[in-house]
């Protein structure tokens, strides 16, 4: 048997800063002014069931976004076994179970808002899909239910902060969720684990530095290429969920810290919290959501330097220090959106939704946004959204 179906959102935003571009995450290409690219979406699924055990699933998803190689727009391709009623095991490019939104997240109908909150949901875009093996376990557990899923694996992804795209390969994707639901209220805490493999941006610039000015004389410049260095260094995520709909009231908060080993890449804490209010065939909801690094001072030293070296190297090498402080805060992101819309049930297969978002971002914290033009001071920027979408 094979059931086809699909999705789509035509969504329109309105971006008022003439110095940012907007994203909803760090997989797609941002945009200034008037855009239909960042939210519009078409895709189409095919649940594939061979007998009661093996089934298919294939999901392609057209948008905009960085990388457009063919096999990108394939956002699940995997086959699964079910051995009974507890137990699944599934093997392809599956979604990675981090969040509420893990297996719907391109399917605008699904969910409250114009888009997940960029500020929750922007940075784990880049591990949002993997390439591996995963297993789920399902039981009654009193009034409610469990769910334990467990996957490992490895992805590639192309992302874009303030500036150009960069290709990352993650490795030894570790990835671990536990959730309960009971009547009107679900709670989730997930887990994931990874290394970066590959990584587009180079350090032949440090190597120079390092070359012109050996261990002798510089005795911390390894040290400080070891910071900066992504191949092999640890990033971990932890996430923690709460909802609860009655059909009346929707609450839903999720909160999320990313640890890691590369300073380039900072340690992070962000969440959200979303009421939504549902009398009749409208929603309305209003969302406050957050991120900020848990590391504000990283280092701009260039390491020791030998008591031996020329006045004129030690200055020289000070001198690198502006370029350490731009390296390190490119990627900072500290900001904070408050957001109010509504969501019209138009038909039983047809959404519309109209959000407006107003965003305060502080100094050097613009890494959700591409920069056009470099803000001296913190920036406050309104997007205003409005999307139809559709189920079929």
């Amino acid at each position: 048997m094979v059931k086809l179906n699909g999705f789509a959102t035509l969504g329109a935003i309105y971006n008022d800063s003439d110095d940012l571009g907007f994203h909803p995450n760090l997989k797609i290409p941002a945009r200034g002014g008037f855009s239909f690219a960042p939210d519009s979406v078409i895709g189409a699924q095919a649940n594939i069931e061979f007998n009661a055990q093996w089934d298919a699933v294939v999901q392609a998803v057209f948008r905009d976004k960085l990388d457009n190689k063919a096999i990108n727009y394939i956002d699940v391709a995997f086959l699964r076994y079910r051995l009974n009623s507890s137990f699944e095991f599934r093997v392809g490019r599956m979604n990675t179970d981090i969040y509420f939104l893990s297996e719907y997240k391109s399917v605008g109908y699904a969910y409250l808002w114009a888009r997940p909150p960029a500020e929750f949901y922007g940075k784990v875009s880049a591990v949002s899909q993997f390439e591996g093996a995963d297993v789920l376990y399902k039981r009654s557990l009193g009034r409610g239910f469990l769910q334990a899923k467990f996957g490992y694996g490895e992805t590639d992804a192309a992302i874009a902060t303030t500036g150009s795209a960069v290709d990352i390969h993650f490795t030894n994707i570790l990835m671990a969720s536990l959730s309960y639901q009971q009547d009107e209220w679900q709670i989730r805490a997930s887990f994931l684990d990874t290394k970066v493999d590959e990584f587009s941006a180079s350090l032949e610039e440090v190597d120079q530095v390092l070359a012109f000015f050996p261990p002798s004389v510089w005795p911390g410049g390894p040290a400080l290429r070891d910071r900066f260095d992504f191949i092999g260094k640890k990033q971990q995520f932890y996430g923690l969920g709460f909802q609860y709909d009655n059909d009346l009231w929707l609450v839903q908060s999720e909160i999320g810290f990313i640890d890691s080993q590369w300073d380039i890449e900072r340690d992070t804490i962000s969440g959200y919290i979303s009421l939504g209010y549902q009398p009749d065939n409208i929603t309305y909801f209003a969302t406050l959501s957050a991120i900020e690094p848990t590391e504000n001072n990283l280092s701009d030293s260039i390491g020791e330097i030998s008591p031996d070296a020329p006045a004129v190297v030690a200055a020289t090498l000070q001198s690198f220090r502006p370029l350490i402080s731009e390296a390190l805060n490119r990627n900072r992101i500290k900001q904070h959106t408050f957001s109010v819309g509504a969501n019209w049930q138009l038909y039983p297969s047809l959404v519309a939704k109209l959000q407006i978002d107003c965003s305060v971002i502080a100094d050097n914290g613009f890494a959700l946004w591409q920069i056009y033009s470099e803000p001296s001071t913190s920036q406050t920027v309104n997007v205003s959204s409005l999307s139809l979408n559709w189920i079929f």
